[in-house]
């Protein structure tokens, strides 16, 4: 990095000034960050949909906090173009590994929640530092810019936030009925999972996902040019910028003037013998003695200014001016006065019970928040195992309530053979095939834990409480169905008996349980 090449016009700014300057830098190169942005972040996006995809409420969450990682490379290709030198797809890329995995734990973890992270990530990304002498220097650097980059984080944090609901609000009304969540449901039993479809909350996480796409490079961009900022007024990076270049100047100015000076004294000996007065001089003694006098006087006047100038008085003069004055900044530091303490504590009455109070209070309160994180995950457990737990060995009952539910006893095509008896009139056996049917595939290949002795609302509550709502909707319809056909031998119309069949879900690939 040679300060020479810097494109940006460095001199002391106001934080909104600086703020601006790193907007304006991001919109001049929008174009190629976006582009890296979609080649290093999009394929995490997409393994931690994976990883979730059985609950993706917890996405925005995950996005939010990998947030460190995506800083890394728009403020890699910020730094280059800030000195001239915009970095290639190809080098960005082979950089890529080494700027993610470059102090990571720490980003992730014990810094992952500071309040000035664009604006200490370049002390921590382009100065190389690490462990205490980062902490020391961002320590440093905070004592100028500090407030600076709280606030940067506080307004971005809102506009994202503000964005998101904005656009979720905006496009609600483009969803399908289906997606669309209940909130009467939400707001009087907070059970997220019944309420909200699944849909609803892919549907947020894409939002989510593309809202920190457009506004983040912004905060990174923003918290880069408040750090540039406040180097340029801590170590005066705008005077040495100025003296490098006035150095340049004197340099080649310096160089035409020794080659003026060797022409001269190549020039001046023909000039002398040219001179008729000169020569007249060499042949005249009285001529030669007053030239002897006047060239003495003129070194007793030059010896006489050097005796009276004084180095020391000098540079003392000089280190006056204002130029070289030494600029303090004055902190306050609160250091505990134990004494005094000691004895105001001694004079005030005993407050111990207050003490008493205050742990009391916050131990219920711990224990209140440590028994509702149990009860929430406790209810919501099937969010959190995963389908290849649910697929270890279960034991599954080949009858249920009288009824053979094995595969072998179903027929290929369940709906068909279904609409095959409820066409022969034989309704009975038309909902018996698709109770059965869908028994089987729950039990096979859902693994949802029904035992033998299950009754139909034990199977019911069994499936709803396995967590597809879709599937458990249906099971619920046809369970009603069913218990009215078989037990209050009461038909169902044809129009119900249609819809079991259409809305049949329990088909995988085109093949029937």
């Amino acid at each position: 990095m040679r300060l020479e090449n810097i494109t940006v016009n460095l001199r002391p700014r106001q934080p909104w000034e600086a703020v601006d300057l790193g907007c304006a830098m991001v919109r001049r190169d929008y174009g190629r960050i976006i582009l890296l942005w979609a080649c290093t972040v999009l394929p995490l996006w997409v393994l931690v949909c994976m990883l979730l995809h059985a609950a993706p409420v917890w996405i925005p969450l995950v996005v939010w906090w990998l947030k460190p990682l995506y800083d890394r490379v728009p403020l890699f290709f910020l730094s280059r173009a800030a000195f001239g030198e915009r970095p290639g797809f190809a080098e960005t890329m082979k950089q890529w590994p080494r700027l993610w995995l470059k102090n990571c734990l720490p980003a992730l973890l014990w810094r992952r929640l500071s309040f000035i992270r664009s604006f200490a990530l370049p002390a921590q990304m382009l100065e190389g530092l690490s462990g205490g002498a980062a902490n020391q220097r961002i320590k440093t650097l905070a004592m100028d810019g500090g407030g600076s980059g709280l606030s940067l984080s506080y307004v971005f944090s809102k506009i994202e936030l503000a964005a998101w609901i904005g656009l979720m609000a905006g496009t609600y009304d483009l969803l399908p009925e289906a997606a669309q969540p209940e909130w009467s449901g939400l707001s009087a039993a907070l059970d997220i999972e019944s309420s909200i479809p699944r849909a609803f909350l892919w549907w947020g996480a894409a939002c989510h996902m593309l809202i920190v796409t457009l506004i983040e490079p912004f905060y990174v961009g923003a918290g880069f040019a408040l750090y540039l900022n406040c180097r340029t007024r801590i170590e005066g990076w705008d005077v040495e910028l100025a003296f490098r270049r006035m150095a340049a100047r004197l340099t080649s100015g310096s160089a035409a003037l020794v080659i003026a000076l060797l022409a001269l004294m190549a020039a001046s000996s023909p000039l002398h013998a040219a001179d008729p007065k000169l020569a007249q001089a060499d042949t005249n003694p009285e001529l030669r003695k007053m030239l002897g006098e006047l060239e003495g006087n003129i070194k007793k006047a030059r010896l006489g200014s050097e005796v009276k100038s004084d180095p020391a008085k000098t540079v003392e003069k000089v280190l006056k001016e204002p130029e070289f004055e030494i600029h303090k900044i004055k902190s306050k530091k609160w250091v505990p006065d134990f004494k005094s303490e000691k004895k105001s504590s001694a004079e005030m009455p005993s407050l111990g019970f207050l003490e008493i109070i205050g742990k009391g209070l916050f131990w219920l309160l711990l224990i209140g928040l440590t028994s509702w994180l149990v009860y929430y995950l406790v209810r919501n457990r099937h969010l959190f195992i995963s389908r290849s737990a649910s697929r270890a060995p279960v034991r599954a009952p080949k009858v249920l309530m009288g009824m053979n539910i094995t595969r072998e006893s179903l027929p290929d095509d369940i709906v068909a053979a279904a609409r095959a008896a409820w066409a022969t009139g034989d309704g009975k056996e038309a909902l018996s095939l698709l109770y059965r049917g869908s028994l089987s595939w729950l039990v096979n290949r859902r693994r949802v834990p029904i035992s033998d002795s299950d009754t139909e609302e034990d199977c019911l509550m069994q499936v709803i409480q396995a967590g597809e709502k879709p599937e458990a909707e249906y099971f619920r319809q046809l369970t009603g169905a069913w218990v009215q056909v078989a037990y209050a031998l009461l038909p169902v119309s044809d129009a119900e008996m249609g819809a079991l069949c259409d809305q049949w879900p329990f088909i995988e690939k085109g093949g029937a349980a």
